[in-house]
């Protein structure tokens, strides 16, 4: 209780150090003003050199390949070639991929890529720069914060350096621009004027005042609108993030001044930094306005993900999954293994649990006590309560996802933001007990010590040399497939695998397939990347994946000049890369895991008597049912838990009416006797008796251009199948097919004959 009481009484503005008694030379008040950031990045550097053992790293080479890494690469060098939000022809041949269906804002982000690509046409080595950078700015940004709210200058640097490194921070280059939380501190020091009554703006007189008083109000104004557009063009995250906490701010100057003009400066500061985020993301709404959707898109979340993607306390308090020390590392894993794990799980590090035990007992001594805590550590105690209420599973993030919006779902991520509050209490605690300047360093010295102890892991560095080697072998097929093909060259890749947010199949990482691309000449694009639920991506659903004769054609008439095969996506099923050789001969390149043949090639009496047109292939006709996922049963037959009401949609891409058969089986999971209702179709609903054991439904339907949504319904009693989760129907085997000569196939199909997903 000792240090609670001490920060109640902590006055922010001063300490005893911090003022001379005497006036310094302007020089020597200069370089003692920049000596407090330039510690702090240089210790930050220092930390990420070590952490990341980057004297083992070497330009072209990127920091990691696993996860969302291939994805972020690709997105890095779109960025670097002018693509907006990462969008680029060089994936999703042949329409290209457009990235706004995926957009998280961070236009601020994609800016800094294009300045540190004016220095190197590396993606690997510009994301590197970029994630590297990260460390200072995020030392730097939270050493302004700290020194703003009247911690000393070593207890500042303490604060900037731990938070630049908090745990799992030198883990997050495949979340690259979450990586960028140096815009927290600023956000943070919005929310933290506006609940203290500090001025967020200028007066409007001061506008009016004298030359140096005038002047003095427009850099207050040009400060706070360059905070503000920073946090709002940052990732959407940060900006939800930044928004509760001025809300928050909000509340508390509202309880304290109970009138709505003290509430106007902060209001005019949010609604800058959400109309600039809004800004940004409606250019993303224009950019994919031109797009036919197919079916679902990415990036729908939905009220479940929430509560999945949250976190829970004990995520905090537990070491780093990565610590150093194997005792406190083996904690954390046999935790894992006696609960399931959370999706991210962020510890606060012992400095930052430190303090967040402080904030909580300040919390606790007010309400208890009666006893009001300074106004800043006051602010960051109900900061810290509210973020801890949105962090965990069933808190206020499930509130939002239900009567507001579940876009935003990983409310797990609020540990960057309960970090900084926390080292913030460590450093006002930290310049109340440590007055003396010899003693505020020795202190500010063993705090940090121990803090990049616990929170770094040079044991968790990449592995240089594998990430080298895969590398070059990348970039030596690629650039030998190039060297074999005219330019330019698409290149359809299987196992088929829908992008993003999307399993890969058998071994194959999320986003493998993007790897052959990172760093290939500009001659050859790829199939992998179109957005799924357009019509972009979706054509390759209805190609015959599983037989590899009809599958050459389709893809010849598609304009594809060769054709890549994973191997790891096949383990365990049928590879086809024998059946591709015996049509079209011996590879143009190949790795230990990919091969690629040349579609220019075929056996004469391989090729059929009515070669497919483009339309034929690139404008099919899709079947599937809605939000249904796809599964196997013991047969291996594809199925889908449905009801009792589901939607059947059929989806055609071209211009001309289609006349499409439909065949299933369907059955009650209750095992009682019903009847499923077709309505959408021609004429009169199609009533089909079911029962608990498969029933064959057949529908007949001219699907016009466009969607065509066919209502499927039943009065059976749904049962509980698992995971919260009640169905009462299972449809297996959707199959569509046509006489008018183009692809036609349902989703399920497709799923049949696909390898196994990887999870």
């Amino acid at each position: 209780m000792v240090a609670q009481t001490q920060l109640t009484s902590v006055e922010p503005t001063t300490t005893s150090h911090a003022t001379p008694r005497h006036p310094r030379p302007a020089g020597r008040a200069w370089v003692a003003s920049a000596a407090g950031p330039g510690l702090s990045a240089v210790l930050s550097l220092l930390v990420a050199v070590q952490s990341l053992r980057l004297w083992d790293w070497r330009p072209g080479v990127p920091l990691s390949l696993s996860g969302d890494s291939p994805q972020v690469l690709m997105q890095v060098r779109a960025i670097m070639e002018g693509g907006g939000f990462g969008s680029t022809d060089r994936m999703g041949a042949p329409f290209g991929l457009n990235a706004a269906w995926f957009a998280t804002g961070d236009q601020l982000n994609f800016a800094a890529i294009r300045v540190i690509g004016l220095f190197t046409d590396s993606p690997a080595t510009a994301s590197a720069v970029f994630f590297v950078a990260g460390y200072p700015a995020a030392a730097l940004a939270a050493y302004w914060l700290a020194r703003q709210v009247g911690i000393a200058r070593p207890a500042a640097v303490t604060v900037g350096v731990l938070f630049s490194a908090l745990p799992g921070h030198q883990r997050w280059f495949q979340h690259l621009w979450l990586s960028a939380y140096w815009v927290l501190p600023l956000g943070v020091w919005l929310a933290l004027q506006v609940a203290t009554g500090r001025s967020v703006w200028p007066a409007r007189r001061a506008l009016r005042a004298g030359t140096a008083g005038r002047r003095r109000a427009w850099l207050h104004v040009a400060r706070t609108v360059a905070i503000a557009l920073a946090v709002g063009l940052s990732d959407a995250y940060y900006v939800a993030f930044v928004l509760i906490l001025v809300g928050v701010a909000l509340v508390v100057r509202w309880a304290t001044d109970r009138t709505l003009r003290s509430l106007l400066p902060g209001v005019a500061a949010a609604a800058l930094v959400g109309v600039s985020c809004a800004v940004s993301l409606a250019f993303a709404v224009v950019a994919r306005s031109g797009d036919v959707v197919t079916s679902d898109v990415p990036a729908q979340r939905t009220i479940g993900e929430s509560e999945r993607y949250a976190g829970r306390l004990i995520d905090l308090l537990l070491p780093w999954s990565e610590h150093r020390l194997p005792p406190l590392r083996f904690i954390t894993t046999a935790y894992g293994y006696a609960a399931p794990p959370t999706a991210e799980r962020h510890a606060l590090g012992v400095v930052s649990v430190c303090g967040l035990v402080v904030l909580v007992l300040v919390l606790l001594r007010s309400v208890t006590g009666g006893r009001r805590p300074d106004q800043v550590v006051g602010a960051l105690a109900a900061f810290a309560l509210v973020s801890l209420a949105f962090y965990t599973r069933g808190g206020l993030g499930s509130v939002v996802a239900l009567f507001v919006t579940p876009q935003i779902r990983t409310w797990a991520r609020l540990g960057t933001v309960i970090a900084l509050l926390a080292l913030l209490a460590v450093g006002l605690w930290m310049t109340r007990v440590a007055r003396r300047r010899t003693a505020a360093w020795a202190l500010a010295a063993g705090v940090l010590l121990v803090g990049c102890l616990d929170q770094t892991n040079p044991g968790a560095a990449p592995d240089y040399a594998r990430l080298s080697a895969t590398s070059a072998q990348l970039k030596g097929y690629s650039a030998h497939l190039a060297a074999a093909t005219s330019a330019p060259c698409a290149v359809f890749q299987l196992p088929v695998t829908p992008y993003p947010e999307e399993p890969g199949f058998g071994q194959m990482g999320d986003y493998d397939h993007v790897l052959p691309g990172v760093a290939a000449p500009s001659t050859l694009t790829w199939s992998y990347g179109a957005i799924r639920g357009t019509a972009s991506a979706d054509w390759q659903l209805a190609l015959p994946v599983d037989r590899m004769a009809a599958l050459v054609p389709d893809l010849r008439a598609a304009g594809f000049c060769a054709v890549e095969v994973d191997h790891r996506g096949y383990v365990g099923a049928a590879d086809p890369s024998d059946g591709l050789a015996s049509l079209l001969g011996a590879p143009l390149a190949q790795t230990d895991r990919l091969v690629a043949f040349d579609l220019a090639t075929e056996r004469p009496d391989a090729t059929p008597p009515t070669p497919p047109t483009r339309d034929d292939v690139l404008r099919p006709v899709l079947a599937g049912l809605d939000s249904a996922r796809l599964q196997r049963d013991d047969r291996g037959r594809p199925f889908q838990l449905l009801g009792p009401t589901a939607t059947l949609t059929v989806s055609n891409l071209g211009d001309t009416p289609v006349p499409v058969t439909l065949t299933f089986s369907v059955r009650t999971l209750s095992g009682a006797e019903d009847v499923l209702v077709a309505t959408g179709l021609p004429g009169a609903p199609l009533r089909s008796p079911i029962s608990g054991v498969d029933q064959p439904v057949r529908l007949e339907v001219t699907a016009p251009p466009g969607s065509t949504k066919i209502e499927l319904a039943s009065t059976a009693e749904p049962v509980d199948v698992g995971g919260g989760v009640a169905s009462a129907l299972q449809l297996t085997d959707l199959r569509a097919s046509s006489t008018a000569g183009v692809n036609v196939a349902s989703t399920q199909q497709f799923f049949a004959a696909s390898p196994v997903p990887s999870r």
